[in-house]
């Protein structure tokens, strides 16, 4: 076999190879969406694909911010060899030249490959760690924009990038569009399914199911916790008098001032028309009466979205129940606290129920 003979035989079996390695990475990225649409984990199976596919030492993906200004590292290798998020984040702007990776979501370079030309891209990291190849390319999810942008390098390893690495690097950052947003399409309708679209709470489905949740922790390490059910007194005059755009901002009025006016493990929902729901966990019944009055004052002195002046003041009825132990059930719960809630509203509205304890052996 001739020199020549031999060459274009090493060249054909080097683009099997590669077809081998290209197949295989679309294979575990399609795999990766049957398994789960969470976009960290498939942001882990592309990355983990791209560098044992194609052998480069780190890669990172880099997706715009929902502010539009900004490029930030989603998911990537830092130079330890461990996942990070979040560590890089780069400024965007229409402006040609504004940086390298702004030029790339505009649409001003259609990609970037650095072999250390010039030492431009021989980047010391502090750690004796030095990038000298990098390719970095654009990532679509269909027409328009893109939605960030997709790197890879070698570090400390002065390892060749060619214009067929990038080439498939634009076939893989097409295919890790659409992935990424098939998985953040599936996001969205979940949290759509669990939250009400007006305050941006909880719904009355997703405060059942953690309800549930907090029976079954409290019931095992022999916790308690307490449930207050909210109805804003009066509502349907509100409506009647000013027209529902009014009580649009009057329910999201209550659900601003309920949400920030509860700890961060405590969880608020919307659980009706201007009923709320508050889930206060480790709050025992001897504890309440504090946490129930701050609720009712901050609501008379808020000041309310009415057209009039002066404002009449919006308040609010409660109604309360605390678990104590044993098996129950989200539906005995709220039988307590409904109870509670009608009593404060047959004593002239404006104040909380009295307290009833479920505890069953």
């Amino acid at each position: 076999m001739t020199n020549s003979h031999q060459q274009k035989l090493n060249k054909m079996n080097r683009r099997i190879r590669v077809l081998v390695q290209e197949v295989s990475m679309f294979q575990q990225a399609m795999r990766g969406m049957r398994t789960t649409l969470k976009v960290d984990e498939l942001l882990k199976i592309a990355i983990q694909s791209i560098r044992k596919g194609m052998g480069f030492k780190r890669s990172g993906i880099f997706l715009v911010e929902p502010d539009g200004k900004h490029l930030r590292l989603a998911l990537g290798i830092n130079p330890q060899g461990k996942w990070e998020k979040g560590a890089s984040r780069f400024p965007i702007h229409p402006r040609r030249g504004f940086n390298d990776q702004s030029d790339l979501i505009f649409g001003y370079k259609k990609y970037l490959l650095s072999n250390n030309v010039g030492g431009r891209y021989k980047e010391g990291l502090g750690d004796g760690s030095t990038i000298y190849n990098m390719a970095l390319v654009p990532i679509y999810a269909g027409p328009g924009r893109p939605i960030g942008n997709l790197a890879v390098d070698n570090l400390n390893k002065y390892r060749h990038i060619t214009k067929a690495d990038v080439s498939f690097l634009f076939d893989y950052s097409t295919l890790l569009g659409l992935v990424i947003q098939s998985a953040r399409n599936y996001e969205n309708a979940v949290t759509l399914s669990v939250t009400d679209p007006m305050t941006g709470l909880g719904n009355r489905r997703s405060f059942e199911q953690t309800l549930e949740q907090e029976i079954k922790r409290s019931e095992r390490y022999k916790k308690s916790f307490s449930l207050i059910i909210g109805d804003i007194d009066f509502f349907k005059k509100v409506n009647d008098t000013y027209g529902h755009d009014v009580g649009d901002k009057v329910i999201k009025h209550m659900a601003h001032i309920l949400k920030t006016n509860v700890r961060n493990m405590d969880t608020v929902a919307r659980i009706g028309g201007e009923e709320f729901a508050v889930l206060l966990p480790e709050i025992p019944a001897k504890n309440l009466t504090e946490v129930i009055e701050r609720m009712l004052t901050k609501v008379r002195q808020s000041k309310a979205p009415l057209p009039v002046h002066p404002v009449p003041m919006l308040t609010m009825s409660l109604g309360v129940a605390t678990y104590k132990s044993g098996a129950v059930t989200p539906a005995q719960l709220f039988k307590l606290a409904d109870k509670s809630l009608y009593a404060a509203k047959r004593s002239g509205r404006n104040c909380c129920g009295p307290l009833s304890i479920l505890t069953k052996k």
